[in-house]
């Protein structure tokens, strides 16, 4: 009995995250749209949902704050009162107050919150709203009796203009399952796929050592079957594993509404591409580099109305997310129209807190320079504030997103904006890679961050104020031999050279390998103890023929070489 009565609190928890989830964005447009009945119906709907399952098991404190907002709503959506900021201040309130309240169910804790304040908060704003109708209607009523009694404009006949919104139907056929287990699923996969490679890798040298022999033949056709099953299975375990960003995106509308009218600015935000689908760990760990990015776009980026007006732009700042993907990577842009990165204050703020010198600044490019706000304690604010991270600055942007295998660019203009790119790739589990070789050993890069492969004669290699480059359909590019990157030996002296052609965000640059090995789908493996940015590691893998080869961050690397130019 017990099991099922915790079964039957993990499905009420479960569904008042969602229900709380949904209300913030939906206040957020209600105040965009004006009164629109459907959008008050389904808040409504959504908040007496939550009262009664929670009545149901008894968890009288959430049934309290809700039976509250729930009375507020049901007078909004009967017109007795208005929606305004202040009533909806209050009801957003209460909805963080049942999170937190929710979240102690979920964590079998006693709630220690004393939800008073909130109730008092709530009555206060319905009593407020209260009195305006009333006065607000008595006034009303005046300036017709007044009319009236001139004798002047006949009653106008006014017919309904809207009708009340039909029940959505939804018939949505899921099945919850715990988490850890498609982690295991997904683990067990992946052991699949070096066992696969495995296999693959023995076969084919037996059928080159006894061709034609039926038994080989029949291990050829089995191995090849298995390769197909392999394949399908992992893209369904990833399917299970993917979500929409829309459970990242949810939280933005509220969060944006609220820190622009802390600072007393006006910003729109929209919302593209939330339905783009990701692997669960980046929707568990994308949320606070995003979060930081648009906290400091409204309290850095966004001018307040007067300036954006002095500059001959709108009051009103606009922030844009947008989520797509570009290949086997996914991609989220966030923009804002604001007055961008100031360079030379992000240079003489380095230099005062002696993160590089003056010699380094005058050799750095402008890029390089804008990459500096990632430095740990960098903020061009001398004064933190909570909004903008007490002035922690972008490093937890740039170490999150590398923990994701992705990395960050920036791109700004004065008095324009600035966007924030972040590129991640689909998958943190199973990828498909180039293997190269560079004296004797072996590395696997990330097939999404290399275009095209190409084997040149040394002749085609120029050097440009002591960068080597290559022509490549009539672009120069720089080119970077691979063992000197890594402090390794190899790329021997020949006259062709394998050379591969890497796109990072924007940047092409190539890079030369004594040989290129191939395609193979490989396994990330974690090691502890080495960090992505220091040396450019993303992990490690086991090939098909049992050695264990480094995947290389071409995202770190490409910083390395291209950034102080």
């Amino acid at each position: 009995m017990a099991d099922e009565m915790d079964e039957i609190i993990n499905e009420f928890i479960v569904e008042a995250e969602e229900i709380l989830e949904q209300i913030d964005p939906l206040f957020v447009e209600l105040e965009s749209k004006g009164e629109d009945p459907e959008i008050i119906n389904e808040i409504f709907r959504g908040m007496h949902t939550l009262k009664g399952a929670a009545g149901f098991l008894g968890f009288q404190n959430v049934v309290d704050v809700a039976h509250r907002a729930e009375t507020i709503l049901k007078k909004v959506r009967e017109g007795e009162i208005s929606i305004s900021p202040e009533l909806t201040d209050a009801i957003l309130k209460a909805v963080d107050t049942l999170k937190i309240l929710i979240s102690h169910i979920k964590a079998k804790e006693e709630p220690k919150e004393d939800i008073k304040p909130v109730l008092d908060l709530l009555d206060s704003a319905l009593q407020k709203a209260s009195e305006k109708e009333v006065s607000e209607t008595t006034e009303a009523i005046e300036k017709v009796e007044k009319i009236e009694s001139q004798e002047v404009s006949t009653p106008e006949h006014r017919e309904p203009t809207a009708q009340a919104p039909k029940e959505k139907e939804k018939e949505v056929s899921t099945l919850r399952v715990d988490v850890e287990r498609i982690d295991k699923v997904m683990d067990l996969a992946g052991e699949i796929v070096l066992a696969r490679n495995r296999l693959l890798n023995l076969s084919n040298k037996l059928e080159a050592k006894y061709a034609g022999d039926e038994h080989i033949e029949g291990l050829i056709e089995t191995t090849a079957f298995l390769d197909r099953v392999t394949s399908d299975l992992q893209l369904a375990v990833m399917k299970m594993r993917m979500q929409p960003l829309q459970k990242v995106f949810v939280k933005f509308p509220r969060m944006v509404r609220d820190l622009a009218r802390t600072l007393g600015k006006e910003v729109d935000l929209e919302i593209i591409g939330e339905d783009t689908e990701v692997d669960k760990s980046v929707i568990e760990h994308i949320g606070d580099p995003l979060v930081h990015i648009i906290r400091n776009s409204i309290d850095h980026g966004i001018e307040s109305p007067e300036e954006r007006i002095s500059k001959g732009k709108p009051s009103k700042g606009k922030i844009v997310i947008n989520a797509y993907q570009k290949g086997t990577q996914i991609v989220i842009d966030i923009s804002d129209d604001g007055k961008g990165i100031n360079v030379e204050a992000v240079k003489a703020k380095a230099i005062t807190k002696g993160l590089i010198t003056l010699e380094e600044a005058e050799k750095m490019s402008e890029e390089a320079l804008i990459n500096l706000i990632f430095l740990p304690g960098f903020s061009t604010k001398d004064v933190s504030t909570e909004l903008s991270g007490r002035g922690v600055g972008m490093d937890v942007v740039k170490s999150n997103v590398a923990k994701l295998n992705g990395y960050v660019e920036i791109f700004t203009e004065k008095d324009k904006g600035t966007t924030f790119r972040i590129s991640l790739p689909l998958t943190l589990a199973i990828i498909q890679a180039m293997m190269v070789q560079v004296g004797d050993e072996t590395y696997a890069i990330p097939q999404s961050m290399i275009e095209e492969t190409l084997r040149i004669n040394i002749n085609e290699i120029k050097e440009v104020t002591g960068q080597r480059v290559l022509t490549i359909r009539n672009r120069v590019l720089p080119l970077f031999m691979l063992n000197e990157i890594l402090g390794a030996t190899g790329d021997a002296e020949t006259d062709r050279k394998y050379v591969l052609v890497a796109s990072v965000g924007d940047r092409r640059f190539c890079i030369s390998v004594d040989s290129v090995l191939g395609q193979e789908e490989i396994v990330i493996k974690t090691i502890n103890g080495v960090d992505s940015e220091e040396c450019g590691i993303m992990g490690a893998t086991i090939t098909g023929d049992g050695k264990v080869v480094l995947i290389l961050d071409l995202a770190v690397l490409s910083r390395k070489v291209l950034t102080v130019k």
